[in-house]
């Protein structure tokens, strides 16, 4: 399983939760299926008990087997082991969901934790993990949230199978629509009661642009602007943003699925993948000189620039700030807004070998960097100037990591 490595300080301290317009000596809300915590104005979900503030898993995917372990963050105990055949890598899905894929399967999980911000106070939620089932389909790559769905694009089937959070929630895979197009690496993205899909793309060739389609997968219109190379994508509440050779395009619902171009801002700038936090419009893309930044709504550039590659990137929860782990095997944690670096921190080994590539995924107040050489994943409290504080050990080589409920 694993072992709890290195200890350097206490662990993650969990947000309280404020009250919703109850007292605190009032009944606690019992549902049939679910419980509530005193005090809650929400019924809680089937299964599932409200907890005085977020209590974050970490999922860990088998490199090689399929398994899938789901560690308690703040007891450091594994809660549950899926197995899913050859899945091993790994899409969180709104703060809640897991999404495991291999060359013929999506197995959609939901690890048990999850967390409901209402602006000023929030809500937080556990349960027992759950395998809610599988899409079946050849190579899916690229795993999409938006619209309250979730759609996962087969690139061998050339099709997009669209899961609604309400199935999710139920525990229940039902397909509500599929869209339908041609094998190549391809998107689906749900916005606005739509989906924009990618054109242009062979099995050999990345796509070059972008459609309209209904709520029933049906074509509307192409999409006028040209996006060549397209790859990596982030979605937000009504546009979403995608690479391209030439600069990243925005896509706009609420501007009737207007579009926008932001050229890069130096030639050697290129963006394949992007990172985005849970508030606020930034994205990060890891370049070969440092992190590349992007508000999205401004079209305005921040670069923080390295002298090795970056080989992942993360933006924290509140937007602030941006981290990279790099090929030296460094986590660095930079200035949102000038781009400044303000610490840096030995984590892995370096590496340029993609298969040994460590991956960064943010939750909450601490980033977690996997090792697959050294079998291990590390928490760092990036708000204390990147200090190491957990290391966790496998006996298995981490391909993929996320968390979830923080």
């Amino acid at each position: 399983m694993f072992a709890r490595k290195t200890v350097l300080t206490i662990g993650i301290v969990a947000l309280t939760a404020a009250g919703c317009g109850s007292s605190d000596d009032a009944a606690p809300v019992v549902e049939e299926t679910g419980t509530a915590r005193a005090g809650s104005d929400l019924a809680a979900e089937a299964g599932s008990t409200e907890v005085e503030g977020p209590e974050p898993r970490l999922v860990v995917a088998d490199a090689d087997s399929g398994r899938i372990e789901v560690l308690d963050l703040a007891t450091e105990e594994s809660v549950h082991t899926f197995d899913v055949g050859n899945a091993s890598s790994i899409t969180t899905i709104n703060g809640r969901y897991a999404v495991a894929t291999d060359d013929e399967q999506a197995h959609l999980l939901d690890p048990g934790s999850w967390t409901i911000d209402h602006g000023d106070h929030t809500h937080s939620y556990v349960k027992d993990p759950v395998d809610i089932g599988s899409l079946d389909g050849a190579e899916p790559a690229h795993v999409i949230a938006g619209d309250r769905k979730v759609s996962v694009f087969f690139d061998g089937a050339g099709r997009a199978d669209v899961v609604d959070f309400d199935s999710l929630s139920k525990a229940e895979s039902t397909v509500a629509t599929t869209i339908e197009s041609n094998a190549h690496h391809g998107i689906a993205v749900p916005l606005s009661d739509h989906f924009v899909v990618s054109t242009g793309g062979t099995e050999e060739d990345l796509p070059t642009g972008l459609e309209v389609r209904d709520s029933s997968g049906d074509v509307v219109r192409p999409l006028d602007a040209a996006c060549p190379e397209m790859h990596g994508e982030a979605v937000f509440s009504n546009y979403f943003v995608v690479a391209c050779e030439d600069g990243v395009l925005k896509v706009d619902a609420s501007a009737d699925f207007g579009t926008t171009k932001f050229p890069y801002p130096t030639p050697d700038a290129r963006a394949w993948s992007f990172a985005h936090g849970s508030r606020g419009a930034l994205v990060a893309a890891p370049t070969e000189t440092g992190v590349l930044v992007l508000d999205t709504r401004s079209g305005e550039w921040v670069q923080a620039r390295t002298a090795d590659e970056a080989l992942s990137a993360g933006v924290s929860s509140d937007g602030k700030t941006v981290f990279s782990v790099q090929a030296d095997g460094t986590f660095r944690v930079f200035d949102a807004v000038t781009g400044a670096e303000t610490s840096s921190t030995p984590v892995v080994r370096p590496t340029t070998d993609d298969d040994d590539a460590p991956e960064l995924q943010v939750g909450g107040t601490r980033a977690y960097v996997s090792d697959p050489v050294a079998r291990t994943v590390t928490e760092i409290d990036y708000r204390d100037g990147g200090r190491v504080a957990r290391t966790f050990d496998f006996d298995f080589t981490p391909a993929s990591i996320g968390v979830i409920g923080a």
